[in-house]
């Protein structure tokens, strides 16, 4: 059953927005389930990227000033943005879209669905 709920909520995503291609991943770094290019291997990329949201929190948490909102490699054709959905669990997706600002909304708003299921 939930499978079929993350699969709508990427779905959806990709739909609000130019998302190339995304995953849900625990925070440990397990894919939880992925929507990704054929090109590229979903574990990999999700312990990379939990490795890189988990290096931005302690960083921030350095410096006493919070939690990041997001991490964002920008690339010279796209653009990997992941952000935490919740204590469980993480969202991150890969875009060329040129309205970052609204990428990154759609991309909230789909963590807090993924928060509310975990």
């Amino acid at each position: 059953m939930q499978a079929k709920q993350y699969k709508k909520i990427l779905h959806d995503l990709e739909g609000d927005v130019d998302i190339e291609g995304s995953c849900i991943v625990s925070r440990d770094g397990l894919l939880i389930y992925s929507d990704m290019p054929d090109t590229l291997h979903p574990e990999a990329f999700a312990a990379m990227t939990a490795t890189l949201l988990g290096a931005a929190e302690a960083a921030m948490d350095e410096v006493k000033k919070g939690i990041p909102q997001k991490v964002v490699v920008e690339g010279k054709n796209f653009y990997i943005i992941t952000t935490g959905a919740g204590p469980k669990a993480l969202l991150s997706v890969i875009t060329q879209s040129d309205d970052l600002e609204k990428t990154y909304k759609a991309v909230m708003k789909a963590a807090g669905k993924i928060e509310k299921m975990l």
